[in-house]
């Protein structure tokens, strides 16, 4: 099965970007922007093909 491959950075992106909305929305700027740069990134390198 083929998978699409999108550019470095890109889920890291969008994580900071939810992470930000969601961290204005609930008034906890700080928190929010932490976690969604640790959601991004976990979404980055977690779906990274294993090469040996």
């Amino acid at each position: 099965m083929k998978t699409k491959k999108t550019k470095k950075g890109v889920k890291l992106g969008i994580g900071i970007i939810l992470g930000t909305v969601v961290g204005y929305l609930t008034s906890n700027m700080a928190l929010w922007f932490v976690l969604g740069i640790a959601i991004g990134a976990a979404l980055e390198y977690g779906t990274q093909k294993k090469t040996k």
